[in-house]
């Protein structure tokens, strides 16, 4: 927490049984920061009970065997618990930069099978006009596909534009990214087949795009 300070954030310890109801309330805080160290499986339950209720950016401090699990329960990194504070702040900043860019009012909103992605107000928005809770990879990953569309993406590819690719992590993640956008996509609309695998190659966006 100090070091946090003094890397100019301001911050505040919030115990685990109070987390929900502390982030959720006011907009207080824009990174939730969770630590598995002592109890995996109590962080992965308060990460997955946050991400049903908000789209709050989550670091996800865990074991190398917890991490593809900390990014299915909603985790938009995850680091090791040796990480040092100058890679954890790379992270915070980065997440920061990233929502900040958002705010360009430069940046087309992209359309496809009736689908409004605003990169400005980071919202997708399905065909009936409902709002898509989105992660921060997820969200970056679907901009990367929609801005070039028919071209394959690796996943190295993805995570270097999206910046996921911090702190070394597994290609694998790209694929725990793509599988729950997909989902998302298939529950708000007919959008289940726009992402295709690519074998040997990763993803191709397949859907017309019609910026405004």
């Amino acid at each position: 927490m100090e070091e946090l300070g003094r890397h100019g954030f301001a911050s505040a310890v919030v115990a685990p049984a109070q987390a929900t109801d502390q982030v959720l309330s006011g907009g207080r805080f824009r990174i939730l920061i969770i630590s598995t160290s002592t109890t995996p499986e109590i962080g992965l339950d308060l990460c997955r009970r946050i991400r049903a209720a908000s789209s709050i950016q989550i670091i996800l401090l865990s074991g190398a065997e917890e991490q593809l699990d900390g990014l299915e329960a909603g985790a938009d990194y995850c680091l090791p618990f040796h990480a040092d504070m100058h890679k954890l702040m790379v992270h915070v900043r980065a997440l920061l930069r990233r929502s900040d860019l958002y705010k360009d009012e430069r940046r087309p909103t992209l359309n496809f099978e009736g689908w409004r992605v605003d990169p400005r107000r980071r919202e997708l928005l399905a065909p009936d006009g409902s709002h898509v809770a989105l992660l921060a990879a997820e969200f970056e990953i679907l901009i990367a596909l929609c801005r070039q569309p028919g071209v394959v993406l690796s996943r190295r590819a993805l995570l270097d534009a999206t910046h996921i690719g911090l702190g070394r992590p597994l290609e694998r993640s790209v694929d725990v990214h793509i599988c729950r956008l997909r989902r998302k996509l298939a529950q708000g609309g007919n959008a289940l087949q726009l992402i295709q695998t690519v074998r040997l190659g990763g993803y191709v966006f397949i859907g017309e795009i019609n910026p405004e």
